[in-house]
């Protein structure tokens, strides 16, 4: 990996992000066998609430909601939620949390309040609490072991999260040259390798700067840009990118 620079995201930031905005998130009960059942195993939305608890909905024909319903207390489960990038890359998975607790019913709350980008008013979704016990993280930035369920639940999410799939989409799409100018000038400063540059790929994009992946001759490197200063909105974005891609556009 090339070198990076000093800003990056906390460990609890990063965790809430992937909890709210995970390419997949799959729950485990311990003792029941789920994914031997017909179809895939049960996917899942989390989010995490104030009280460190992460709020789970799952559909009310689930075999999730039946075991919980039928359950004399709480059960052991584990959350596996899977981040992967949206523009093809090698090795494209970029990040998995693993929370590990007490799964139980959570009558009373609303899927409509609590997760109101899945569209779920008309009462499709059942809402279950999970009590962690235990969250490991490993993504891009490294492997974190045992983080604070209430620093998770308190860190922010990343601000230009909801956005970044469409954001490196379209940089891959559309700015394919000045992606490739800028991976050959963290070569020209930092090469640690003569292999050729073949072509660079947007892989992450946070409110510290953008990741790219160097596809190499021989293999890939990892390249981070940071922004001038980090965003607070995507609003901000097109001035940040644009200050970022100046230097090699000249």
């Amino acid at each position: 990996m090339l070198p990076q620079p000093a800003r990056r995201p906390s460990a609890a930031e990063r965790a809430r992000t992937l909890l709210e905005f995970a390419s997949s998130a799959v729950l485990d009960v311990r003792g029941a066998d789920l994914t031997a059942r017909p179809g895939l195993p049960p996917q899942v939305a989390c989010a995490p609430r104030p009280d460190g608890s992460v709020a789970v909905l799952v559909g009310r024909e689930s075999a999730l909601h039946r075991i919980t319903a039928l359950a004399r207390g709480p059960l052991t489960a584990e959350l596996d939620c899977v981040d992967v990038a949206p523009v093809a890359v090698p090795h494209r998975v970029r990040g998995r949390l693993r929370v590990r607790g007490l799964l139980s019913r959570a009558p009373g709350e609303s899927a409509a309040v609590l997760f109101p980008r899945h569209g779920h008013g008309d009462g499709a979704g059942v809402v279950l609490r999970l009590e962690p016990e235990h969250l490991a993280l490993d993504d891009l930035w490294g492997s974190e072991c045992c983080l604070d369920p209430d620093g998770t639940a308190a860190a922010a999410p990343d601000p230009v999260a909801a956005e970044e799939a469409g954001l490196l989409q379209h940089l891959a799409a559309a700015h394919a040259d000045q992606l490739l100018l800028l991976g050959a000038s963290a070569l020209d400063h930092h090469r640690p390798t003569t292999d050729p540059l073949h072509e660079v790929r947007p892989v992450a994009l946070d409110r510290h700067g953008l990741r790219v992946r160097l596809l190499l001759g021989g293999g890939t490197l990892d390249a981070r840009f940071d922004f001038h200063r980090p965003v607070s909105h995507p609003d901000d974005l097109p001035e940040a990118m644009h200050r970022l891609f100046s230097p090699v556009g000249r």
